[in-house]
């Protein structure tokens, strides 16, 4: 995975925003420092529209994600089962 600004390769932690770009943290800084717009498309940015993200997320965060679950609410979707086989879906 590399950063969408300069392209460097990304390891452990990076910067997701809300324009759906990931940069490194280096470029993340630069903005927020700079101009505050994102290199790529220009939005405007702010600290709280950018969120650090882990670059090696566990492979249930990455089931959630592709299954279009946000990782935060994971524990519902193992409640759900059994709300489910309770009420006889």
């Amino acid at each position: 995975m590399r950063c969408n600004s300069c392209w460097r390769e990304l390891e452990g932690r990076a910067v997701s925003t809300t324009c759906g770009h990931l940069l490194c943290t280096e470029d993340a800084n630069k903005i927020l420092n700079n101009d505050a717009a994102c290199p790529i498309c220009d939005q405007v940015l702010s600290k709280s529209l950018m969120k650090p993200v882990d670059i090696n997320p566990n492979d249930e965060w990455i089931n959630m994600a592709m299954a279009g679950i946000s990782p935060q609410i994971c524990i519902l979707y193992k409640i759900i089962p059994f709300f489910l086989k309770s009420i006889n879906y």
